[in-house]
């Protein structure tokens, strides 16, 4: 039940941001990643020519509601690709959330999706009140176990895993 990657991404200081020259005011909220652990090949499209690995979060055009478990408001994507939806079910822990990769083979426009293979693959997502920082736990082959992985997440059972999986993380880019 071991994460087999971990990033965690927050909202970079106006400092920061003028340093590396990234628009500083933007209306949509950018996360960059500033902490990593494990070689997850599933981040790859993601990452930029400055060797970044940055996300967007935009609220869902339509909220996505599956069933009355399953609600989607927010999606995390880059300028290319739709990281993942974010589906909150626990509302007694609503900062804990689970999403996936694209399991289409093609996307819209019908190129070949870059997650494809990678469609089975579980995201647990850690959201601080405020919304300023998100953790990105990978669990390999997971998806079908979303609700479990989050339930447990949110009864601390896998508190232990989590704070070992941290622990091990080091900088993903220096800024």
């Amino acid at each position: 039940m071991k994460p087999i990657a971990y990033y965690k991404l927050v909202m970079l200081s106006d400092d920061l941001k003028a340093k590396h020259k990234i628009k500083i005011g933007a209306t949509i909220p950018r996360y960059d990643c500033i902490q990593f652990t494990g070689n997850y090949d599933g981040i790859k499209p993601f990452i930029n020519h400055k060797g970044m690995f940055y996300l967007n979060l935009f609220e869902a055009k339509e909220m996505i509601k599956a069933n009355e478990k399953r609600l989607s408001e927010f999606v995390l994507k880059s300028a290319n690709y739709n990281f993942t939806s974010m589906y909150f079910e626990n509302v007694q822990k609503p900062n804990v959330c689970y999403g996936y990769p694209n399991g289409k083979p093609l996307l819209s426009n019908g190129t070949i999706n870059p997650l494809f293979r990678y469609r089975n693959d579980l995201y647990l997502l850690l959201v601080n009140d405020d919304f300023t920082e998100i953790e990105i736990f990978v669990f390999e082959k997971a998806k079908a176990f979303a609700s479990d992985y989050l339930q447990k997440c949110a009864d601390g059972i896998l508190d232990d895993e989590l704070e070992e999986t941290r622990a091990k993380s080091e900088k993903f880019f220096l800024y």
